[in-house]
């Protein structure tokens, strides 16, 4: 819920992105998205897709990441499918 509320109470967080970490944001589109017996896409198979692509450049882990929701969930949207992938960039080299 980014931007809805002026003021807005919850937990806050930190962690620290290590070199070739992958950060992913997604809407709630992503997981509740249903198969035809009814089954949500859920954070599993998303948590499971992000580590099967994790190797590829975000671009293309994008790419994959809406393709098997699709595959998963191939008639009509109900709601948004929003992803955003982002990979922190290894630790440049120090001078010597």
């Amino acid at each position: 819920m980014l931007g809805l509320f002026p003021q807005w109470e919850c937990s806050v967080g930190e962690c620290r992105l290590e070199p070739d970490d992958v950060l992913a944001l997604y809407t709630d589109g992503v997981t509740e998205a249903f198969d035809d017996a009814g089954e949500e896409f859920g954070e599993g198979r998303l948590v499971d897709a992000l580590r099967r692509h994790r190797d590829r450049p975000p671009e293309s882990l994008l790419s994959s990441l809406v393709d098997e929701v699709r595959s998963f969930s191939p008639h009509a949207q109900h709601d948004d499918l929003t992803l955003i992938v982002a990979r922190r960039r290894g630790a440049a080299a120090s001078a010597a």
